[in-house]
Parts: C-alpha cells; sequence; structure tokens
C-alpha cells in the first residue's frame, strides 16, 4: 500500500491496495492513519460492489442509514445519487448530517457512473481553516456553541461546538457550515448572522481544499469530523451516479492504541505533480 499526498492542505491517493479483497488489520491501521492526517484518502478506480463497499467500511465503524435520502433496496445502508433519477447534487458546501447529536464520523463514496467532464467534488481542511485564523477570532469564537437543524422532516436539532477539538489527532477545527447551521447562541441574530457568514466563507476558501475529478470507479473516503465537501454541477446533461456510505463511529475511537503501523508507504511527489 503506498500513499501519495496530493499538493494541498488535505488529500493523499492510495495505491497498490486492492479492495475488492478483505482488509487485514495493518491495512485497516494505515488506512486509518492517512486518513488522521490526509483528512480525505482517493483509491482511483477501485470498482468495488455494494457488498465489497459495506465490508470495506464496516472495517472502521458502525454503518447507518440516511434519514432523507435514496438508498440501494437491498442494501439500505448505501446511499445511491444518480441524477438519472433525482436532481440532488450537492453544490453547497457542508459536513454530513451535522444536525445529528453525533455526526457521522465519515463518508466513502464510490463513483459508479461518471461524466466525461465536470462534476468534480471539491473538499475544504476544517483544521487548515481553524490556523488561518486571526488570534483576535480565535478568542472570539472558542467557546461559542452553534445551533444546527436538518433539512428534512421530522427535524433534528442539535447543539455542537463552533470549534470543535478531533477526538483522535486532538487538532481544532471549525465546525460551522452553510446548509446546516443556524446560529450561534448567545449573539443577537445581527450578530450571529454576521459572524457566521464570515465564519463559513473562511472556512471554504481556496487555500483550504483540495478538489477530485472523478473516473469511474473511484473511490474516496474522508473525515467529516474535520472537513466540508461539495459537487461541481457543471456536468448536466451527462448522468451521475454515486454509492455513499456513512460511519457512524470509527473503531480508533474506542482502541486507541491502534497507531501508524501497517504496510504503509508514504510517497512525496515532486513539485508540479497531481
Amino acid at each position: 500500500m503506498k500513499v501519495i499526498p496530493k499538493l494541498a492542505p488535505l488529500g493523499a491517493t492510495v495505491e497498490d491496495l486492492d479492495l475488492r479483497e478483505p482488509l487485514d488489520a495493518d491495512d485497516v491501521s494505515a488506512i486509518r492513519a492517512a486518513l488522521l492526517e490526509y483528512q480525505v484518502l482517493f483509491f482511483p478506480s477501485g470498482g468495488i460492489d455494494p457488498e465489497q463497499q459495506i465490508r470495506f467500511g464496516a472495517a472502521f465503524g458502525r454503518l447507518e442509514q440516511h434519514a432523507a435520502l435514496d438508498a440501494l433496496a437491498e442494501h439500505p445502508e448505501v446511499v445511491v445519487f444518480d441524477t438519472a433519477i433525482k436532481d440532488n447534487t450537492a453544490e453547497w458546501w457542508h459536513s454530513d448530517v451535522t444536525c445529528a447529536p453525533e455526526p457521522p464520523m465519515g463518508a466513502i463514496l464510490q463513483m459508479v457512473i461518471a461524466p466525461e467532464r465536470g462534476g468534480a467534488t471539491h473538499w475544504a481542511s476544517m483544521t487548515a481553516a481553524y490556523d488561518g485564523l486571526d488570534q483576535q477570532t480565535r478568542g472570539e469564537i472558542n467557546d461559542l456553541r452553534a445551533l444546527h437543524r436538518s433539512w428534512w422532516q421530522p427535524v433534528q436539532e442539535s447543539v455542537h461546538p463552533v470549534v470543535r477539538t478531533h477526538p483522535e489527532s486532538g487538532r481544532k477545527g471549525l465546525f460551522v457550515n452553510s446548509i446546516f447551521t443556524k446560529e450561534i447562541l448567545g449573539l443577537s441574530k445581527p450578530d450571529s448572522d454576521e459572524l457566521l457568514a464570515r465564519l463559513v466563507a473562511h472556512a471554504t476558501k481556496e487555500e483550504f481544499t483540495v478538489c477530485h475529478d472523478w473516473s469511474e470507479g473511484d473511490i474516496a473516503f474522508w473525515d467529516n469530523r474535520c472537513t466540508q465537501h461539495r459537487v461541481d454541477n457543471d456536468f448536466a446533461p451527462a448522468r451521475r451516479r454515486g454509492h455513499r456510505r456513512r460511519l457512524r463511529r470509527c473503531a480508533a475511537e474506542r482502541r486507541r492504541g491502534i497507531g501508524r503501523r501497517g504496510r504503509c508507504v508514504v510517497s512525496r511527489r515532486a513539485p508540479g505533480a497531481s
């Protein structure tokens, strides 16, 4: 297994690993360590079926079903995004389901049908965004909390810190987004709206992001606790279909002794490579 970092604040490509086969303990440990370091991992042309995708995800946490999105009938854990069925491209920056008391640890998306051009997905690092704030803003927001609300019925609401400490890496990151975060508690509505808009705009600056242009069979595995993502809605009338599974809890949160062992080779490409 070889991990090749992107020339960006987050992201790495994982090569020389066959996801059609069960992962051994060393592979799981190495992938988990890479995810903590790079926040989103790309597995080119994995080409796995739903059962294999479920097995892959289950190695890292308990799987869950989405309350509002379509899923495979025979595999309700696998959410389906298919523009031939429903035009539901997620073109706004967000972290997944932050309206939940315990938002998903991560998600694994496989592109089953990719358009010839367009439809790229962007991820933003919330730890890089927090590190990029000035000291005054950090002091202003470190102890604030925000209300997150679902767009589906029945409505789900939860309160989370505006600055969240990652349970494994210990790094601080922004935890607000434009879809689910509705207000910052303890502030007047004008002050809440202004600060929330400022933080959301800062968090998704291009300097904190990485972009992936999809090919059929590509797989992305991202840490939902410290990233946001969005899709370029620029591929119509072409079809785009993806299968995604969300992880409720990472096994490493229960077994912190798991370290950075495993058959993992980090390869750093020269500047200008992608």
